[in-house]
């Protein structure tokens, strides 16, 4: 499959998919380097092809809940 053929889902932008996809990139690198089996592809190729189909789950934090939970106090 070339990467060319491959279009991102409505409502998904081309740098969100690049950077979910360059993640999964790095997971599954690590998960050859480890595992020792290999993948039937590219990993780059395998990984953009998993975001894109939906396979690999991410989500947004939001930055206004984050700063407003309250730190642990110091012992």
């Amino acid at each position: 499959m070339k990467l060319s053929s491959l279009v991102p889902p409505p409502g998904k932008s081309k740098y969100e998919l690049a950077i979910v996809a360059a993640r999964e990139a790095r997971r599954l690198n690590e998960w050859t380097r480890r595992s020792g089996e290999t993948l039937p592809g590219k990993v780059t190729a395998v990984a953009l092809e998993r975001v894109i189909h939906d396979d690999v789950p991410y989500y947004y934090e939001d930055p206004i809940a984050i700063l407003a939970t309250p730190e642990p106090p110091l012992e």
